[in-house]
């Protein structure tokens, strides 16, 4: 009656075909050894005794209306019931431990099981598909049978199947692969205290061996493809203890069926809705059709085409696996790669591009998952190949399947670090190369491919070097675009356009960090080189700041920015002729105008010097770094002020001919008022020329003065004399009161300081 299983045969029930078997033995028993002797002469090894045997003469008796003698009655038992008992085996190792090591640490997920059990059914049918096409096989058992995979449920006797068609096993094959997790030094291994799961990979078959996170007892019906090696049907069987047995069975079709008797945490699993998601999660490609029974009907679970399998597939197939892989009914592929290759590895590929205007957005994206699957003969061992594809990467879809990832291993620890690399490197080159040959192919559409997808090219410079030292730097940096000041708007160029349209003798590869064209255009770090016909990449995005210091240069180039100091600019390859200046200062008036610039901005400036790289501009702020990345190491730093990133000395460069800084020096003594705010806005003007000006609203108080200034000498005031003048000269100019609070030069008071005239009479003002 033990679970409702009974399989009645003649005038006896038992429980299972092994009670069967164990009841044969018993009866074969010597009559003189008694009913314990016989019991004893039926056991094997340390298997347990058949319970029920007292009244079993009385019980056939009864039933056929007789009561036959012990002779016949024996003789009749041993008609019915010819199967020999079954054979009990140890693993050769203790495999107890090793086991619990296995199935509880090396697999984190209970459903994996599913997945071994699958690859292992579609290994098996791939594996007679091949003896037949080879033609070592010229007949098999069950011919009519069909190379397919099935799978049920029963939630009451809490029981998972899993039944494929394929080879089949001998009782040796049976021994050797499911005892394949006994060979190896398993026994020195546990031997040695180590609990490390992820060594035991490599070393054993543990795939199948999974079944034991979620069962109690495990049962294996199996029969071989091929004649020659018999007929005979076996039953394998194991509680994953350290032992199992074989009993030979009869009536048992091709290929192999695997019965699980769940654990009462791991019931989840007889549920039909559980079984038929993770079916349809590992086993959408399997080249073999796979059936669920679902409501006495067997309903197909993969239909999918495995199309990275194929040598070439057209536009729409594409289209359609693209979409499947998206898990949406609309879109097309922006660019579609298919790759094939056996070294260094064998690897079969399908990579999709999306539209770059579906672009992923940055905006939440903190943590993005990988859109490219794992997958090993078609099995998909890992659904994010984060290990594989690089995370700037992400948003592609596709399937990476490498025969030579190891299929009797965990497919979640991938532990083989050496063979992810190579499979890495290998991948994501081959896509890098990819991309290049399509720029070369149509720049117009990778241009507009570049502008979706420019962030995470770049900041796939940036990981590349930290993970892997810059193995694909030259690679990423043949994608990267920019805009050029000689170029129009939105036209972009890459690093090669830029070499060879570069000056003879030129060796420096110049770029200017902007947020826009038209603020490069008029920024006064610009100026000598429209000025020389130079071409300057024009980099709109804050990581373009990052990218340029990890590359450092591209094949010999030197990377400099226009707004760096102390800069070899290479102005000797194309020299301007200089315009001379009456009013330039010599060495001693720029010592002098220097000192006093420096006793206005203190320690906001660590050197007041002059430049020649200044053309129509009276002043540029440089610094150590770059303006740029010093606006952003302020921002990283906001709050953090005491540590000195937040208040780093820049240097102020002035240009001696221009009329401004002449004329600075000319009133520094004469209206030194006049000239500190003067400095003060000078050195703010350039401030906000190279983005740095932290707060700009401190400019208004002085800006007002600036324009209250502008205003009333625009109305006539004549701030040297404090009072009202004519303009024109057409007629006298209405008396007009001067400030009360203005003072005059001699007596020491700043114009700039003076307040707004009043006019005496409204009629006057009017007027």
């Amino acid at each position: 009656e033990r679970k409702g299983r009974r399989c009645d045969f003649g005038s006896l029930t038992f429980a299972t075909a092994a009670d069967q078997s164990t009841m044969l033995s018993t009866l074969r028993a010597p009559a003189s050894r008694g009913a314990a002797a016989a019991v004893a002469a039926a056991r094997v090894g340390p298997s347990r005794p058949l319970p029920g045997l007292r009244g079993l003469t009385s019980a056939a008796a009864s039933r056929h209306g007789t009561a036959p003698s012990r002779p016949s009655t024996l003789a009749a038992q041993r008609r019915w019931f010819s199967a020999p008992a079954p054979e009990q085996y140890e693993f050769k190792a203790e495999t107890k431990k090793l086991l619990d090591i296995v199935a509880k640490s090396l697999y984190t997920d209970k459903e994996v099981f599913i997945r071994e059990l699958i690859s292992n059914a579609s290994d098996a049918c791939e594996k007679l598909r091949f003896l037949q096409g080879s033609s070592q096989l010229q007949d098999i058992h069950d011919e009519d049978i069909p190379l397919q995979v099935k799978l049920s449920v029963s939630e009451d006797e809490r029981q998972f199947t899993i039944q494929d068609t394929g080879v089949g096993m001998t009782r040796e094959e049976l021994i050797s692969h499911l005892g394949t997790i006994a060979k190896s030094g398993s026994l020195d291994y546990v031997n040695s205290g180590d609990t490390d799961a992820s060594k035991i990979i490599g070393q054993f078959g543990v795939g199948f061996y999974s079944t034991f996170v979620v069962a109690d007892k495990v049962e294996v019906f199996t029969k071989t493809c091929d004649p020659e090696k018999g007929s005979q049907g076996y039953l394998w069987s194991s509680d994953g203890s350290g032992s199992y047995t074989i009993t030979e069975l009869d009536d048992v079709p091709r290929g192999t069926r695997i019965v699980l008797t769940l654990k009462d945490d791991a019931t989840e699993f007889a549920k039909l809705a559980t079984i038929k998601k993770a079916a349809e999660k590992f086993s959408s490609f399997i080249d073999f059709p796979i059936f669920i029974k679902e409501d006495g009907e067997d309903k197909a679970v993969n239909k999918q085409e495995a199309l990275w399998m194929k040598t070439s597939a057209t536009e729409e197939e594409h289209t359609q696996f693209f979409r499947f892989l998206s898990s949406t009914s609309y879109g097309k592929p922006y660019y579609s790669l298919m790759y094939q290759t056996d070294a260094p590895l064998s690897i079969k590929s399908c990579f999709y591009f999306p539209d770059p205007d579906n672009a992923p957005s940055r905006m939440f994206a903190r943590d993005p998952e990988v859109g490219i699957s794992l997958h090993s003969r078609r099995v998909m061992v890992k659904k994010n190949a984060d290990g594989v594809v690089p995370k700037w990467l992400h948003w592609m879809k596709g399937i990476v399947d490498c025969e030579d990832m190891p299929m009797n291993i965990s497919r979640e620890s991938m532990q083989d670090s050496r063979l992810m690399e190579k499979l890495s490197m290998a991948v994501v080159r081959r896509v890098l190369r990819f991309l290049d040959k399509e720029a070369q192919k149509d720049p117009e559409k990778y241009g507009k491919f570049f502008k979706g997808y420019s962030y995470y090219l770049k900041a796939g410079i940036i990981e590349d070097k930290e993970a892997n030292n810059g193995r694909h730097k030259d690679d990423i940096m043949k994608l990267l675009r920019w805009e050029t000041s000689k170029k129009s708007k939105g036209e972009v160029i890459s690093l090669e356009d830029y070499i060879s349209t570069a000056k003879d003798g030129q060796k420096n590869i110049y770029y200017f960090c902007c947020p826009d064209r038209s603020t490069a255009m008029s920024s006064p770090y610009m100026e000598q080189f429209i000025q020389r016909d130079r071409n300057v990449l024009l980099l709109y995005e804050e990581i373009d700041e990052y990218v340029v210091n990890t590359i450092e240069g591209f094949k010999g180039w030197t990377m400099v920015s226009v707004d760096s100091a102390d800069k070899d600019f290479e102005l000797d390859l194309d020299p301007v002729e200089e315009q001379k200046s009456e009013n330039e200062l010599n060495v001693d008036q720029q010592k002098e105008l220097s000192s006093f610039i420096k006793s206005v901005l203190k320690e906001r400036v660590q050197e007041v010097k002059y430049s020649s790289r200044l053309v129509s501009s009276p002043a540029i702020v440089t610094s150590i770094i770059s303006p740029h990345m010093r606006k952003m190491m302020k921002n990283m730093m906001a709050g953090k002020e005491d540590t000195g990133f937040g208040s780093i000395p820049m240097t102020l460069e002035l240009s001696a001919k221009h009329h401004i800084v002449t004329t600075l020096h000319a009133i520094r003594e004469s209206n030194e008022p006049v000239a500190r705010i003067a400095v003060e806005q000078m050195f703010d003007n350039a401030c906000i020329a190279a983005g740095t000006l932290d707060d700009p609203r401190i400019l208004l108080a002085r800006l007002g003065k600036v324009l209250e200034m502008f205003v009333y000498q625009g109305a006539g005031f004549d701030y040297a004399k404090g009072e009202y003048v004519s303009t024109t000269g057409d007629s006298p100019p209405k008396p007009l009161e001067a400030p009360e609070a203005g003072k005059s030069k001699a007596e020491g008071g700043s114009k700039f300081e003076e307040e707004k005239p009043v006019v005496k009479k409204a009629e006057e003002a009017k007027a």
